[in-house]
Protein backbone atom coordinates (compact mmCIF):
# COMPACT_ATOMS: atom_id res chain seq x y z
CA UNK A 1 0.00 0.00 0.00
CA UNK A 2 0.98 3.01 -0.96
CA UNK A 3 2.07 5.88 1.81
CA UNK A 4 -0.64 7.95 3.33
CA UNK A 5 -0.95 11.66 2.48
CA UNK A 6 0.75 13.70 5.31
CA UNK A 7 -1.24 15.75 7.39
CA UNK A 8 -1.03 19.36 9.14
CA UNK A 9 -3.69 20.15 11.70
CA UNK A 10 -4.55 24.22 11.75
CA UNK A 11 -5.72 25.14 15.05
CA UNK A 12 -7.30 28.77 15.41
CA UNK A 13 -7.31 30.07 19.04
CA UNK A 14 -8.26 32.96 20.60
CA UNK A 15 -7.65 33.44 24.68
CA UNK A 16 -8.82 29.97 25.36
CA UNK A 17 -5.80 28.15 26.73
CA UNK A 18 -7.89 25.76 28.73
CA UNK A 19 -9.66 24.38 26.54
CA UNK A 20 -7.07 24.58 24.12
CA UNK A 21 -4.53 22.58 26.08
CA UNK A 22 -7.24 19.91 26.09
CA UNK A 23 -7.93 20.37 22.32
CA UNK A 24 -3.90 19.91 21.24
CA UNK A 25 -4.05 16.57 24.23
CA UNK A 26 -6.28 15.46 21.80
CA UNK A 27 -4.25 15.86 18.61
CA UNK A 28 -1.12 14.43 20.67
CA UNK A 29 -3.46 11.08 21.58
CA UNK A 30 -3.83 10.26 17.72
CA UNK A 31 -2.99 6.85 16.86
CA UNK A 32 -2.12 8.41 13.40
CA UNK A 33 -0.10 11.59 14.47
CA UNK A 34 0.09 14.51 11.74
CA UNK A 35 2.76 15.96 10.19
CA UNK A 36 2.73 19.53 11.74
CA UNK A 37 0.33 21.45 13.93
CA UNK A 38 -0.38 24.59 13.33
CA UNK A 39 -1.91 27.21 15.96
CA UNK A 40 -2.58 30.28 14.90
CA UNK A 41 -2.77 32.47 17.61
CA UNK A 42 -5.40 35.05 16.95
CA UNK A 43 -5.68 36.79 20.23
CA UNK A 44 -2.45 38.15 20.88
CA UNK A 45 -2.14 36.26 24.11
CA UNK A 46 1.81 34.72 23.91
CA UNK A 47 2.51 33.78 27.88
CA UNK A 48 -1.12 32.37 27.71
CA UNK A 49 -0.41 30.60 24.89
CA UNK A 50 3.23 29.15 26.14
CA UNK A 51 1.72 28.17 29.41
CA UNK A 52 -1.00 26.87 26.97
CA UNK A 53 1.58 24.37 24.94
CA UNK A 54 2.65 20.93 26.70
CA UNK A 55 5.73 19.12 25.71
CA UNK A 56 4.34 16.84 22.35
CA UNK A 57 5.76 14.62 20.68
CA UNK A 58 5.11 16.25 17.67
CA UNK A 59 5.80 19.45 16.07
CA UNK A 60 3.92 22.43 16.95
CA UNK A 61 4.25 26.26 15.45
CA UNK A 62 2.69 29.17 16.62
CA UNK A 63 1.95 31.86 14.47
CA UNK A 64 0.41 35.12 14.80
CA UNK A 65 -3.14 35.64 13.45
CA UNK A 66 -4.36 38.42 11.63
CA UNK A 67 -7.19 39.54 14.14
CA UNK A 68 -9.70 39.65 11.78
CA UNK A 69 -11.85 36.85 12.91
CA UNK A 70 -11.73 32.73 12.44
CA UNK A 71 -11.53 32.53 8.49
CA UNK A 72 -8.47 34.83 8.33
CA UNK A 73 -6.69 33.17 10.70
CA UNK A 74 -7.62 29.58 9.39
CA UNK A 75 -6.16 31.21 6.08
CA UNK A 76 -3.31 31.78 7.69
CA UNK A 77 -2.98 28.44 9.43
CA UNK A 78 -3.57 27.18 5.44
CA UNK A 79 -1.20 29.37 4.49
CA UNK A 80 1.81 27.92 6.68
CA UNK A 81 0.59 24.43 6.51
CA UNK A 82 3.67 21.73 4.59
CA UNK A 83 1.06 18.74 4.60
CA UNK A 84 -1.17 17.06 1.89
CA UNK A 85 -4.24 16.68 3.75
CA UNK A 86 -5.49 19.41 6.23
CA UNK A 87 -7.32 18.53 9.45
CA UNK A 88 -9.09 21.85 11.23
CA UNK A 89 -10.01 21.74 14.81
CA UNK A 90 -11.54 24.32 17.23
CA UNK A 91 -9.69 25.50 20.11
CA UNK A 92 -12.37 24.53 22.54
CA UNK A 93 -13.18 20.99 20.54
CA UNK A 94 -11.84 17.65 21.17
CA UNK A 95 -10.94 14.29 18.67
CA UNK A 96 -11.67 10.69 19.33
CA UNK A 97 -8.00 9.20 19.25
CA UNK A 98 -9.10 7.26 16.21
CA UNK A 99 -10.00 10.18 14.07
CA UNK A 100 -7.37 10.58 11.66
CA UNK A 101 -6.34 6.88 11.44
CA UNK A 102 -10.00 6.33 10.17
CA UNK A 103 -10.04 9.23 7.96
CA UNK A 104 -6.91 10.04 6.07
CA UNK A 105 -6.70 6.37 4.04
CA UNK A 106 -10.17 7.12 2.70
CA UNK A 107 -8.48 9.84 0.87
CA UNK A 108 -5.86 7.24 -0.51
CA UNK A 109 -8.33 4.88 -1.87
CA UNK A 110 -10.89 7.66 -3.79
CA UNK A 111 -8.40 10.07 -5.29
CA UNK A 112 -12.27 12.45 -6.37
CA UNK A 113 -12.44 12.80 -2.45
CA UNK A 114 -11.62 16.17 -1.87
CA UNK A 115 -13.52 16.78 2.01
CA UNK A 116 -14.57 14.19 4.54
CA UNK A 117 -16.14 15.04 8.15
CA UNK A 118 -17.19 12.44 10.62
CA UNK A 119 -20.10 12.48 12.71
CA UNK A 120 -20.14 14.57 16.28
CA UNK A 121 -21.13 14.20 19.55
CA UNK A 122 -22.54 17.75 20.47
CA UNK A 123 -22.99 18.53 24.19
CA UNK A 124 -21.52 18.22 27.26
CA UNK A 125 -18.83 15.48 28.48
CA UNK A 126 -21.23 12.53 29.09
CA UNK A 127 -22.23 11.88 25.77
CA UNK A 128 -18.29 11.90 24.75
CA UNK A 129 -17.80 9.25 27.41
CA UNK A 130 -19.75 6.71 25.68
CA UNK A 131 -17.90 3.89 23.58
CA UNK A 132 -17.00 3.97 20.13
CA UNK A 133 -19.35 1.90 17.64
CA UNK A 134 -17.99 -0.18 15.72
CA UNK A 135 -16.26 0.80 12.46
CA UNK A 136 -17.93 1.63 9.47
CA UNK A 137 -16.62 0.49 6.61
CA UNK A 138 -18.69 2.53 4.15
CA UNK A 139 -18.90 6.90 3.42
CA UNK A 140 -21.71 8.85 3.13
CA UNK A 141 -22.00 10.82 0.05
CA UNK A 142 -23.35 14.29 0.86
CA UNK A 143 -24.65 15.77 -2.54
CA UNK A 144 -24.25 19.42 -3.51
CA UNK A 145 -27.77 19.43 -3.01
CA UNK A 146 -27.49 18.31 0.29
CA UNK A 147 -24.99 20.33 0.99
CA UNK A 148 -27.33 23.62 -0.29
CA UNK A 149 -29.92 22.98 2.17
CA UNK A 150 -27.77 22.68 5.49
CA UNK A 151 -24.51 22.57 6.53
CA UNK A 152 -23.38 19.32 6.96
CA UNK A 153 -20.05 19.47 8.30
CA UNK A 154 -18.39 20.78 11.82
CA UNK A 155 -15.65 22.06 11.00
CA UNK A 156 -13.22 20.24 13.41
CA UNK A 157 -14.58 16.99 11.63
CA UNK A 158 -13.05 18.06 8.86
CA UNK A 159 -9.61 16.77 6.63
CA UNK A 160 -9.77 18.47 3.42
CA UNK A 161 -6.92 18.15 0.60
CA UNK A 162 -4.93 21.14 0.48
CA UNK A 163 -5.11 21.90 -3.19
CA UNK A 164 -9.29 21.85 -3.14
CA UNK A 165 -8.80 24.52 -1.00
CA UNK A 166 -6.00 26.39 -2.39
CA UNK A 167 -8.17 26.05 -5.80
CA UNK A 168 -11.32 27.23 -4.14
CA UNK A 169 -9.77 30.41 -2.93
CA UNK A 170 -9.51 29.46 1.11
CA UNK A 171 -12.30 31.06 3.79
CA UNK A 172 -14.34 34.23 2.56
CA UNK A 173 -13.13 36.73 4.99
CA UNK A 174 -15.99 39.17 4.41
CA UNK A 175 -18.17 36.95 5.79
CA UNK A 176 -19.40 37.15 9.38
CA UNK A 177 -20.32 33.69 9.96
CA UNK A 178 -20.77 30.97 8.06
CA UNK A 179 -17.36 31.10 6.56
CA UNK A 180 -16.69 27.46 6.72
CA UNK A 181 -20.10 26.36 4.87
CA UNK A 182 -19.24 29.06 2.08
CA UNK A 183 -16.06 27.24 1.36
CA UNK A 184 -17.47 23.65 1.71
CA UNK A 185 -20.18 24.64 -1.10
CA UNK A 186 -17.03 25.60 -3.37
CA UNK A 187 -15.57 22.26 -3.00
CA UNK A 188 -18.52 20.30 -3.09
CA UNK A 189 -19.14 22.13 -6.61
CA UNK A 190 -15.83 20.55 -7.94
CA UNK A 191 -14.99 17.36 -5.60
CA UNK A 192 -16.78 14.47 -3.57
CA UNK A 193 -17.27 15.14 -0.29
CA UNK A 194 -18.36 12.51 2.46
CA UNK A 195 -18.80 12.21 5.65
CA UNK A 196 -18.05 9.12 7.84
CA UNK A 197 -20.36 7.93 10.10
CA UNK A 198 -18.27 7.44 13.12
CA UNK A 199 -18.53 10.27 16.46
CA UNK A 200 -14.75 11.19 16.02
CA UNK A 201 -15.40 14.82 17.13
CA UNK A 202 -16.81 16.44 20.11
CA UNK A 203 -18.39 19.58 18.96
CA UNK A 204 -18.32 21.39 22.74
CA UNK A 205 -20.81 23.16 24.04
CA UNK A 206 -19.95 25.84 26.96
CA UNK A 207 -21.06 29.37 28.30
CA UNK A 208 -17.88 31.47 26.42
CA UNK A 209 -18.98 30.22 22.89
CA UNK A 210 -19.69 32.85 20.00
CA UNK A 211 -23.54 32.69 20.29
CA UNK A 212 -25.32 33.24 16.66
CA UNK A 213 -28.47 34.92 16.88
CA UNK A 214 -30.96 33.69 15.05
CA UNK A 215 -30.98 37.08 12.80
CA UNK A 216 -27.68 37.07 12.43
CA UNK A 217 -27.58 33.43 11.18
CA UNK A 218 -30.13 34.32 8.76
CA UNK A 219 -28.41 36.84 7.74
CA UNK A 220 -25.04 35.18 7.23
CA UNK A 221 -27.43 31.87 5.36
CA UNK A 222 -28.24 34.81 2.38
CA UNK A 223 -25.18 35.82 2.32
CA UNK A 224 -23.44 33.09 1.52
CA UNK A 225 -26.00 31.51 -0.63
CA UNK A 226 -26.39 34.69 -2.70
CA UNK A 227 -22.49 33.90 -3.24
CA UNK A 228 -23.37 30.36 -4.06
CA UNK A 229 -25.97 32.01 -6.78
CA UNK A 230 -23.72 34.94 -8.26
CA UNK A 231 -20.99 31.95 -9.35
CA UNK A 232 -21.29 31.86 -13.15
CA UNK A 233 -22.37 28.17 -14.44
CA UNK A 234 -22.95 27.26 -10.94
CA UNK A 235 -24.85 23.87 -10.40
CA UNK A 236 -27.73 23.64 -8.60
CA UNK A 237 -28.69 26.93 -9.84
CA UNK A 238 -32.50 26.43 -9.10
CA UNK A 239 -32.07 25.04 -6.14
CA UNK A 240 -29.54 27.50 -4.85
CA UNK A 241 -31.94 30.42 -5.50
CA UNK A 242 -35.13 28.30 -3.90
CA UNK A 243 -33.18 27.46 -0.74
CA UNK A 244 -32.10 31.69 -0.90
CA UNK A 245 -35.76 32.92 -0.91
CA UNK A 246 -36.38 30.13 2.00
CA UNK A 247 -33.20 32.09 3.68
CA UNK A 248 -35.15 35.45 3.42
CA UNK A 249 -38.30 34.25 4.14
CA UNK A 250 -36.27 33.13 7.88
CA UNK A 251 -35.18 36.57 7.95
CA UNK A 252 -37.88 37.47 7.57
CA UNK A 253 -39.57 36.38 10.03
CA UNK A 254 -36.46 36.76 12.56
CA UNK A 255 -37.34 40.31 11.79
CA UNK A 256 -41.00 39.91 12.48
CA UNK A 257 -40.15 38.33 16.04
CA UNK A 258 -37.72 41.59 16.73
CA UNK A 259 -40.88 43.84 16.23
CA UNK A 260 -39.50 45.07 12.61
CA UNK A 261 -42.23 45.05 10.40
CA UNK A 262 -41.32 47.00 7.90
CA UNK A 263 -37.48 45.46 7.57
CA UNK A 264 -39.69 42.24 7.57
CA UNK A 265 -42.13 43.20 4.70
CA UNK A 266 -39.06 44.40 2.21
CA UNK A 267 -37.20 40.70 3.07
CA UNK A 268 -40.35 38.85 3.16
CA UNK A 269 -41.26 40.66 -0.48
CA UNK A 270 -37.93 39.38 -2.03
CA UNK A 271 -38.48 36.11 -0.93
CA UNK A 272 -41.58 35.99 -2.48
CA UNK A 273 -40.44 37.55 -5.87
CA UNK A 274 -37.93 34.58 -5.68
CA UNK A 275 -40.46 32.09 -5.33
CA UNK A 276 -44.18 33.42 -5.91
CA UNK A 277 -44.78 29.71 -5.09
CA UNK A 278 -43.64 29.86 -1.41
CA UNK A 279 -47.20 29.76 0.81
CA UNK A 280 -45.04 30.60 4.42
CA UNK A 281 -43.20 33.20 2.78
CA UNK A 282 -47.12 34.68 1.18
CA UNK A 283 -48.39 34.70 5.32
CA UNK A 284 -45.75 36.16 6.92
CA UNK A 285 -45.26 38.78 4.53
CA UNK A 286 -49.18 39.55 5.26
CA UNK A 287 -48.82 39.42 8.61
CA UNK A 288 -45.48 41.95 8.35
CA UNK A 289 -47.65 44.14 6.07
CA UNK A 290 -50.39 43.99 9.21
CA UNK A 291 -47.91 44.76 11.36
CA UNK A 292 -46.19 47.52 9.51
CA UNK A 293 -50.43 49.23 8.52
CA UNK A 294 -50.36 48.77 12.54
CA UNK A 295 -47.50 50.91 12.98
CA UNK A 296 -49.07 53.83 11.13
CA UNK A 297 -52.36 53.63 12.66
CA UNK A 298 -51.59 53.16 16.20
CA UNK A 299 -50.07 56.47 16.97
CA UNK A 300 -52.94 57.79 15.49
CA UNK A 301 -55.48 56.33 16.73
CA UNK A 302 -53.63 57.18 20.24
CA UNK A 303 -53.59 61.00 19.52
CA UNK A 304 -57.13 61.30 17.99
CA UNK A 305 -56.46 60.76 14.12
CA UNK A 306 -54.51 63.04 12.34
CA UNK A 307 -56.64 66.40 13.78
CA UNK A 308 -54.04 67.56 16.57
CA UNK A 309 -57.16 68.94 18.48
CA UNK A 310 -58.09 67.59 21.96
CA UNK A 311 -61.12 64.70 20.86
CA UNK A 312 -63.05 66.36 23.13
CA UNK A 313 -63.62 69.39 21.78
CA UNK A 314 -65.60 67.82 19.14
CA UNK A 315 -68.26 66.78 21.76
CA UNK A 316 -68.91 70.05 23.62
CA UNK A 317 -71.87 71.40 21.56
CA UNK A 318 -73.52 67.96 22.02
CA UNK A 319 -73.30 68.05 26.26
CA UNK A 320 -77.05 68.01 27.33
Amino acid sequence: MRDLPSVSVVIATCRRPRFFAEALASVAAQHLPPQEVIVVDDGGGRGEMGEAIPRLPLPVRVIPGPGRGPGAARNAGLAAAAGELIAFLDDDDLWRPQKLARQVPWFLRRPSLGLLATSIVRGRAAAWGRALPPRPGWLRTVSLASLVRANRFATSSVVVRKECVRLCGGFEESLALAQDWDLWLRIAARWETAVLPAPLTWYRLHQGQRSGAALAMRRAEIAVLSRAAEREGAPAERLIRRRLAWARCRAGSALLREGRPREAVQMLAASVRANPLGVVAWGRLARGWMGVQTAKWWPRARQGGTDSRNPAEDYRGQRV
